[in-house]
């Protein structure tokens, strides 16, 4: 492997651990009410943080086998209603995937279909730690909507994509010369 690839993997590593972490600085602000609240008994902030360190762990769990499957989520309850939880659940799987080598990110890996279970894809350890960091921006965006929803302010590039961000910085700079 050469110090090229090397050099993504530990890039794209530390920008799932650092949106993971920015879960962990969510966590640390809101209240218990607020992290349960739901509308119909659906959609809290702690069901979206539980999906997203259900998929963190079985990509950890997977890229360990060679074989990830996301629909054998853990599920936790307590994760999504026990705030304080949540967030060492969170430091715990920060801590494992900054363990993950770099040779595991770069293999193949065998990923199980979300719409047909008999069937499973061919990808690569990388691939799915670029899943892995775009689903959870992705659940953060649905956050930030649901706090926004709340009267809370969050980042503005909390759950925004970094295409987006580069796009907006564009527009920023483009609106500074004009």
């Amino acid at each position: 492997m050469n110090s090229e690839n090397s050099n993504l993997y530990s890039v794209l590593l530390n920008c799932v651990v650092d949106e993971l972490s920015r879960g962990v600085r969510i966590l640390e602000v809101l209240d218990d009410e607020t992290y349960l609240r739901s509308k119909n008994g659906i959609g809290s902030v702690g069901a979206h943080i539980r999906h997203n360190l259900d998929f963190a762990g079985n990509f950890i769990r997977g890229i360990e086998i060679g074989e990830i499957d996301y629909n054998l989520r853990e599920r936790n309850l307590r994760v999504e209603k026990d705030r304080q939880y949540a967030k060492e659940r969170s430091l715990f799987l920060i801590r494992r995937l900054m363990s993950v080598p770099d040779q595991m990110l770069k293999r193949k890996v065998r990923v199980c279909s979300e719409v047909d279970d008999t069937q499973w894809h061919t990808s690569t350890g990388v691939r799915e730690l670029e899943f892995l960091h775009s689903h959870t921006i992705h659940h953060y965006a649905l956050i930030a909507e649901k706090l926004g929803s709340y009267g809370m302010d969050v980042s503005a590039d909390f759950g925004v994509s970094p295409s987006t961000l580069k796009y907006w910085a564009k527009l920023e700079n483009k609106a500074k010369v004009a």
